[in-house]
């Protein structure tokens, strides 16, 4: 749907030069307690480059030997946190054998109970180049957070700019708008500056969506897109204004299936069934125009004008068919 992507993409770099940030982003509500097990020859791996991490010219050595060895006493229990700095570490090495046991070892955390959320961002940088789905998968599984940790923002936004690429407009507006609305809604786990960018990035591609001449939407793309298309959420679940949304787009989805058994044209009883659910989710979607139209986004405008107009092309396409067999 979307051919113009370019400069949305002006945020990715920017992004991508987040890493630091997004390995630090706060995850102090799971401290030290949690533990994990994972493969005996993996693990071995790790407590013997944790060993060589003792090596430094820090005046304060006594200080850092102290920190050493709390480092290797939580490994030892199968600390989740002393395993991933054990993988930070393998992975700024930047040998080949390093970084791939840091990547082992980011899965064991990520993929275990734990389901750790700072290993899941880390594995959605490591795969953002050679394997986008993968990538995807773990930025989103970040997204979502984790017990008392999470979301996490900076993932949000990631998950949000590789659906773009794979050309899911909806599925990427729900991303990044959950990036920006983690200072609404979790505010201990947003960065100001992060929120803004998102904010800015959210901007930026529903403007892209409703100046989109080459390729608008359709009316499918379009419902898609219509519930992420608000900034404010809007229309909110449990509302009349939600209700009436769902209502046309159910009245939709039972002429979509018509179409689809073959019954919406040729077949007076289906066609009569088609045309009463065209109008009804006129009707819903007209009354959700007139009375909360002023609470929409320009995006969501938009969309439902694209909506209401398809509707009403069918409706009729419809009614001229019928003349035409009577």
């Amino acid at each position: 749907m979307l051919v113009v992507l370019v400069s949305l993409w002006m945020w990715v770099g920017y992004l991508m030069g987040f890493v630091s940030l997004v390995m630090s982003q706060s995850t102090s509500h799971d401290g030290f307690s949690s533990t994990t097990q994972i493969d005996p020859e993996l693990f071995a791996k790790a407590i013997t480059h944790a060993k060589t991490m003792a090596i430094t010219n820090d005046p304060a050595h006594k200080h850092h030997i102290r920190q050493h060895q709390n480092l290797l006493d939580q490994l030892q229990s199968g600390n989740i946190e002393a395993l991933y700095t054990v993988a930070q570490s393998l992975n700024q090495r930047g040998a080949g054998d390093d970084r791939i046991t840091s990547v082992q070892l980011w899965h064991a955390l990520a993929d275990g109970p734990a389901a750790h959320v700072p290993s899941a961002v880390a594995l959605g940088f490591s795969y953002a180049e050679v394997d986008k789905h993968l990538a995807l998968k773990y930025f989103v599984q970040a997204a979502q957070g984790k017990g008392d940790s999470g979301p996490h923002q900076a993932a949000a936004f990631n998950a949000g700019r590789l659906f773009l690429e794979l050309n899911d407009a909806a599925s990427s507006l729900a991303y990044i708008r959950a990036c920006a609305n983690v200072q609404r809604h979790f505010p201990e786990y947003a960065a100001t500056q992060l929120t803004q960018t998102c904010r800015e990035a959210y901007d930026t591609l529903s403007l892209q969506i409703r100046q989109e001449t080459t390729s608008p939407p359709g009316i499918q793309d379009a419902a898609e897109i219509f519930l992420y298309s608000s900034i404010d959420e809007f229309p909110h679940t449990n509302t009349k204004e939600f209700a009436m949304w769902a209502r046309g787009m159910e009245y939709l989805e039972a002429y979509a299936a018509l179409v689809r058994e073959g019954k919406a044209r040729g077949d007076i009883s289906g066609s009569r069934k088609g045309q009463t659910y065209l109008l009804a989710a006129q009707q819903e979607l007209d009354h959700l125009k007139s009375g909360y139209g002023g609470n929409m986004s320009e995006l969501q405008r938009y969309l439902l004008e694209i909506i209401l107009g398809r509707v009403q092309f069918l409706m009729t396409a419809m009614e001229a068919d019928e003349g035409d067999e009577l």
